[in-house]
């Protein structure tokens, strides 16, 4: 599987139409000609490293602010999404790299719904392993509210289902705005 239509009953190859880092010092994301990927995620993003603490979502499991292995080190979502997530803001666009997406991508209309343990084999030979859901959080929502004067308490809700996935990097690599990707399921 390469990529999926979206609504056209064509298939879309697969491709990332940008990459972003949000670097510790900056407010907000930066635009990367080449995104750079070591075992640790994107060079330069806050996300990067092998570890990382643990959160609200590890609640269950670990007491906040434990090392824990760090899944959470890429973000991707698809352009298809972020415009579904523009209508539901009343937006006549939500830009790529806005809500700290590292990757995003067009003809994977439905990234957020793929599997964990999923690959993503980008043509440059860089390889993400997929984690699940990237759940909508207010974090984003103040990158939006920044960018387009929205409320950041509205994006959760307008993101729900349509924030992409996280992942790490599962072999290292370039990853360039117009890469082909295959999607590769898990297991």
């Amino acid at each position: 599987m390469s990529g999926n239509g979206q609504g056209s009953g064509e298939s879309v190859p697969a491709q990332v139409v940008a990459t972003h880092v949000w670097p510790e010092d900056s407010p907000v994301p930066v635009a990367k000609e080449n995104l750079e990927l070591d075992w640790g995620g994107a060079i330069g993003d806050r996300h990067h490293g092998l570890t990382m603490s643990s959160n609200t979502r590890q609640a269950n499991v670990f007491p906040r602010g434990t090392t824990i292995r760090n899944h959470r080190q890429l973000s991707l979502v698809d352009e298809a999404e972020l415009a579904e997530i523009a209508v539901n803001l009343g937006l006549p666009l939500l830009a790529p790299g806005v809500i700290a997406d590292n990757i995003c991508t067009r003809g994977i209309a439905n990234l957020t719904q793929l599997p964990p343990m999923t690959r993503l084999v980008f043509s440059g030979g860089a390889v993400v392993m997929l984690g699940g859901e990237n759940l909508p959080c207010v974090i984003a929502g103040g990158l939006v509210q920044e960018r387009y004067d929205t409320r950041a308490e509205a994006f959760p809700k307008a993101a729900m289902g349509l924030r992409g996935v996280t992942g790490w990097v599962e072999h290292p690599g370039v990853i360039s705005v117009g890469q082909s990707i295959q999607i590769k399921p898990g297991y």
